[in-house]
């Protein structure tokens, strides 16, 4: 059980909580509705994850990429309309997000397709919703506390959320550590992170595709395979980002 948990913590899992803490701190200064959203979009807490369950890329961080979008949906829907707090909302969303991907681990199928096909699902939902969805723009917000306060807090939330990394699987690599944070640094702009996710549904295949076979069929290492994900992702993403950007300046910022 204490090693299902990972309570021996590698090089790897402590980068990442140092990842996502400098990042989920970040998020906690922004003022910026769309900007706190983007930094629970850009892959590096999902980068460093990758490395540290050292786990070829396959259908389980697509489903999981899926899942992360419905888990801030949940934690808006809980928070904004059945007027839940937002610590319970993330901690419900949380528990749905463990106990779908402990249950599908075991049960995803290894095939090419079923891992194409998970990454065309997640391409699809994405562009469907950059295309279809509104939601109302949210409220300019930074955290007031101090960093001293602000960084240990937000380090000890996330090493609380790696205890459980092994425990996911592959499902690690999209486990909301940062969607967490900013949930919760975003309370008073949920929408505008629900709204930023499916530019990483719409990215993030491309991605998975691009490092799945360059490590299963190339053979690169860990640190190279990641690197060329993330220039194809920033490549597919920026763009999109602009695109959303504009739309919120005409539709939501006027």
């Amino acid at each position: 059980m204490v090693e299902a948990l990972n309570f021996n913590f590698s090089f790897y899992d402590w980068l990442l909580v140092f990842m996502v803490t400098a990042l989920g701190t970040l998020s906690a200064y922004l003022k910026d509705p769309q900007l706190k959203a983007v930094t629970a979009t850009i892959p590096i807490p999902y980068g460093f994850a990758y490395i540290a369950v050292g786990l070829p890329i396959g259908a389980a961080n697509a489903i999981s990429g899926f899942m992360c979008m419905l888990f801030a949906n949940i934690v808006r829907l809980l928070h904004y309309k059945v007027k839940i707090p937002i610590v319970p909302s993330i901690i419900l969303g949380l528990v749905f997000f463990v106990v779908t991907g402990t249950f599908l681990m075991p049960r995803v199928p290894d095939g090419e397709a079923f891992f194409l096909g998970a990454c065309a699902f997640d391409f699809t939902v994405g562009l469907i919703l950059f295309q279809k969805q509104k939601y109302r723009s949210g409220v300019r917000y930074k955290t007031p506390l101090p960093i001293y306060i602000k960084a240990p807090a937000i380090a000890g939330v996330v090493t609380g959320l790696m205890f459980i990394k092994r425990l996911m699987g592959g499902f690690c690599t999209s486990f909301p550590m940062m969607n967490s944070i900013v949930s919760y640094e975003s309370r008073f702009s949920l929408d505008d992170q629900c709204r930023q996710l499916p530019l990483f549904l719409i990215a993030g295949p491309f991605m998975f595709i691009e490092m799945r076979y360059l490590e299963t069929i190339l053979g690169l290492n860990h640190w190279i395979v990641l690197l060329c994900g993330y220039i194809l992702f920033t490549f597919i993403y920026v763009p999109l980002n602009r695109v959303l950007k504009h739309r919120n300046d005409v539709n939501y910022n006027a």
